[in-house]
């Protein structure tokens, strides 16, 4: 350990309260040695016992390093007391004691022990970032320490954590803060805004640290890969007046690359790198920071399933992070190049990605571990409904989860009707322990076994049937990175001739990815070579090392025989591997519109448009394994569908018949003004094919015109007048003396009924010359038209023996509306043997009266004719006396 960090100076504190207690959240400032000490305070202060000390870290880059600084701290070999474990790389052995792993991977041990034995302490680092598999995690574990573990002590550490919530979420644990004696940073904005690419930016940002003659090696924080590239491209034009090395860092870098940035140089370093620098990972020699104020951030949108990639500008708190790796060993700079007004609009911390992700992996985790209400299961924050649902939908899609049993109410004193597991109620989500109450088809069993997003699972266990485990390996591959052929414009005819190279059949753009990806590997991924054929060489390379990583998943778990040598995808398995597809990618069955246009229908009452590019143009139903929106001119955006493959009828019904459902429909055909009967098919609500019957349903026939004219495509002459008066008649009954339940006449009630008239019908001509009134009066049994004559009269007496017609105001179709008082017009001077206001419905609702002069014209109007005449009366008499003198104004 080294002492001298200021971690140690909260050591006693730190150990004081994992001894009294369980659960403690710890804050202390980038370079304080948190994440490297921390794990061995608590190793050597006993508290783990036999046990393993777990360290969570969000990013596979900070686990692999950091372990292997702690193991040369403790003078040991890596994989041995110290170890690591992230995706597909493993090393540790029975003797690790400390071992630092991403989050998805205690996800996965989850699966295997539900209540994490051999685990003695969870510390989560770098907590702020809120991954979602670190929300996750962090949840399961309490429910596990409150339910089954109360020995597992949980630490969340931090440098920027807002404490307070997440000490409330673990029942107000102590909070342990740390000071650390950093070196000062003195941050630096431009005066202006800059409108030149950040990457630029970035290079005359470094070019002034380098005129400076300031000294120390210098780390530039930009979004992406591609802005590593280009920042990297920019610094080497620079004049410098030393030795330069030049460094990338980012999460696809293989190993030996990545050590570049951590291993001292001879020369001054610039390191450009993702926000994998931003936490855990501390770079020796880094005096000065330049930051982009950017990151790349994936959204999820659940109400349409598009995810998006974008690039954000950052929070406060990730940008005060970024600070503080300058200012470790000596006094500092930290230049942002935004305006400090600019920073001051920033958030003060980022969206919790479980708030703005796909929750698929996640929900079927958590639904293995017997939790079926992921959305009521006890979060630090919610996730977003919609999104839960989703993920929800596309599981069952998938077939991965059982189909939903309708909800039953719990009969008597039953008290296993909440399902309790070690006193944890199911509605409030149970503790991982109840395997045997999961609800997980045999397919999702086996998904559930395969690190990667349920859809590539599933792909794999459908192609695991059919023996081309191989091809559909790749294609998962090809479809979880990067793309790996360039867009290209509409005048790029050489590139788009090249490419024609790999366009072999007209079934899957799969088919053509495969082979692009097999001649970049024959060229040995040669960045010119791949280039004239518009293909990404890195993301060609990434292809091949996922799809290694995915072949060995599936020989570990059984889908390929693992005695099977060395094999390499095929692009010509045929059927089998679009069948495949088809099942991960089933929730995004597409149908196009005609042949004449790429747009299309899609599951989920959405629209796109295919991809150009794809060679699956006369597919009428295919599958689209990507749909991401892009910006379009004139059109805000529009949705585009790429790597399509065609989709049989029959695969959908051999696979998936609990999804397609055949009913007879009737529509409104505007054009002609008729009833059209059609025979559906879908797939979910998705129209695949349809055809017309001769003869329609008589009952739906006349809803269907009853339909078509309540939204207003044609009119009905004989609904008159007389008609919609008995009806808001109707309505003002209802909403004025709810106690007797007097049928309200709303929209729905009002097509039912015409339906009927209209039953046998099926032309607009022939709806408009049905009689309507006895129809509609019919609606009432003889009792309550007798009750409607009583209560809502059509007309109501006058003092001078006459009757005075009442108009009643429609209702406006809100099932809130209030009674509408009836109006009457009289005259303002026969209003004076008025002995009391007239009113309807037993004298619940006032008649407004509307007090017109002699002549007629309105002079206002009233719903309390005493108080009028005392009250408004006198200001209008004058005026009324020398216009009309002649009457009798009292």
């Amino acid at each position: 350990m080294d002492a001298s960090l200021p971690i140690h100076r909260i050591r006693d504190g730190i150990v004081g309260a994992l001894i009294t207690g369980n659960r403690l959240v710890v804050v202390a400032p980038t370079g304080s040695g948190k994440t490297t000490q921390v794990p061995q305070m608590v190793l050597d202060a006993g508290l783990a016992g036999q046990d393993r000390i777990v360290i969570l870290q969000p990013r596979r880059v900070a686990a692999r390093t950091v372990a292997a600084r702690v193991a040369w701290e403790r003078k040991g070999r890596l994989g041995g007391e110290v170890g690591y474990q992230v995706r597909f790389e493993d090393h540790t052995s029975l003797g690790t004691r400390i071992c630092f792993i991403t989050e998805g991977i205690l996800l996965r041990w989850l699966q295997e022990d539900p209540e994490l034995r051999g685990i003695r302490v969870l510390i989560f680092d770098e907590f702020h970032e809120r991954n979602l598999l670190s929300d996750v995690a962090l949840a399961l574990a309490r429910e596990i320490q409150r339910v089954h573990r109360p020995d597992l002590k949980i630490v969340v550490m931090s440098a920027t954590l807002d404490a307070e919530p997440v000490a409330a979420y673990l029942d107000n644990c102590p909070v342990l803060q740390s000071e650390c004696s950093m070196f000062p940073v003195e941050v630096r904005y431009p005066e202006h805004g800059d409108r030149r690419p950040i990457t630029e930016q970035a290079a005359d940002a470094v070019e002034t640290i380098l005129q400076s003659g300031e000294a120390g090696d210098i780390l530039v924080f930009m979004p992406g890969m591609g802005e590593i590239q280009s920042t990297l491209n920019a610094l080497r034009t620079l004049r410098a007046p030393e030795r330069l090395a030049l460094i990338p860092l980012h999460g696809e870098l293989p190993p030996e690359e990545q050590d570049r940035a951590f291993q001292p140089h001879p020369g001054r370093k610039i390191v450009v790198a993702t926000n994998v620098a931003e936490t855990s990972v501390t770079i020796d020699g880094i005096r000065h920071v330049v930051d982009s104020g950017l990151a790349r951030i994936a959204r999820y949108d659940a109400e349409r399933g598009i995810g998006t990639l974008g690039i954000e500008e950052i929070s406060r708190a990730s940008a005060d992070q970024r600070k503080g790796r300058a200012g470790r060993t000596a006094p500092g700079t930290c230049h942002r190049l935004w305006t400090e007004s600019g920073h001051l609009n920033r958030p003060e911390r980022h969206t919790p990605e479980i708030q703005r992700s796909d929750l698929a992996e996640v929900v079927l985790l958590l639904h293995s571990l017997g939790i079926r209400n992921a959305a009521a299961f006890d979060w630090l924050d919610k996730p977003d409904p919609q999104a839960v649902e989703r993920a929800e939908i596309l599981l069952r899609t998938l077939g991965a989860l059982q189909p939903r049993a309708p909800q039953q109410a719990p009969q008597g004193n039953d008290s296993s009707a909440g399902r309790t597991i070690g006193g944890a109620s199911d509605d409030h989500a149970a503790a991982p322990s109840a395997r045997a109450h999961d609800d997980l088809t045999p397919v999702g069993r086996r998904m559930l076994r395969l690190p990667m997003h349920p859809r590539f699972a599933r792909m794999l266990v459908e192609a695991s049937r059919h023996q081309c485990v191989p091809a559909a390996a790749m294609c998962a591959a090809l479809v979880s990175g990067r793309d790996l052929m360039m867009r290209l414009g509409r005048d790029d005819k050489s590139t788009a001739g090249a490419r024609e190279l790999f366009e072999g059949s007209a079934q899957s753009d799969f088919h053509t990815l495969m082979r692009a990806c097999q001649f970049a590997k024959n060229r040995g991924y040669s960045v010119e070579a791949c280039r004239r054929y518009g293909i990404n060489a890195r993301a060609a390379r990434e292809v091949e090392q996922t799809f290694q990583q995915f072949l060995q998943v599936a020989r570990r778990e059984g889908l390929l025989n693992s005695s099977t040598p060395e094999v390499e995808p095929a692009a010509d398995e045929g059927d089998a591997l679009l069948r495949s597809i088809m099942t991960g990618f089933i929730d995004q069955l597409c149908v196009r519109r005609d042949q004449g246009t790429l747009e299309c229908h899609l599951t989920g009452a959405r629209t796109g448009t295919l991809m150009r590019e794809s060679v699956v143009q006369n597919s009428p139903l295919f599958v689209a394994a990507s749909i991401r929106e892009v910006p379009s001119r004139g059109r805000g955006t529009i949705t585009l569908l790429g790597l399509a493959s065609h989709v049989s009828r029959e695969w959908i019904l051999e696979t998936f018949p609990d999804r397609l459902h055949t009913t007879l429909e009737h529509l409104f055909d505007r054009g002609h003004r008729r009833v059209a009967a059609l025979k559906v098919e879908r797939f979910e609500d998705l129209i695949m094919a349809h055809e017309h019957q001769r003869e329609p349903d008589p009952a739906a026939a006349g809803h269907c015109l009853a339909d078509a004219w309540n939204r207003g495509w044609f009119e009905l002459p004989k609904f008159d007048h007389d008609i919609r008066q008995f009806i808001a008649r109707c309505h003002l009954v209802a909403a004025a003396m709810p106690d007797i339940e007097f049928p309200r006449f709303d929209r729905a009630r009002l097509v039912d009924c015409l339906g009927r008239a209209f039953a046998g019908l099926t032309l607009a001509k022939e709806a408009q010359a049905v009689p309507l009134r006895e129809a509609v009066i019919g609606e009432l049994a003889p009792e309550q038209r007798e009750w409607l004559d009583e209560l809502a009269p059509r007309s109501i007496p006058w003092p001078d023996d006459r009757k005075v017609k009442l108009l009643f105001p429609e209702p406006t179709g809100e099932e809130e509306d209030g009674p509408a008082e009836p109006e009457a017009q009289v005259k303002l001077h026969e209003c004076f043997s008025l002995r009391s206001h007239p009113v309807i419905c037993e004298g619940r609702v006032p008649v407004r009266l509307w007090l017109c002069a002699p002549d007629g014209k309105r002079l206002d109007s009233t719903t309390d004719w005493p108080v009028f005449r005392k009250t408004q009366y006198p200001r209008l008499k004058s005026t009324l006396l020398k216009k009309y003198p002649g009457v009798g104004w009292l």
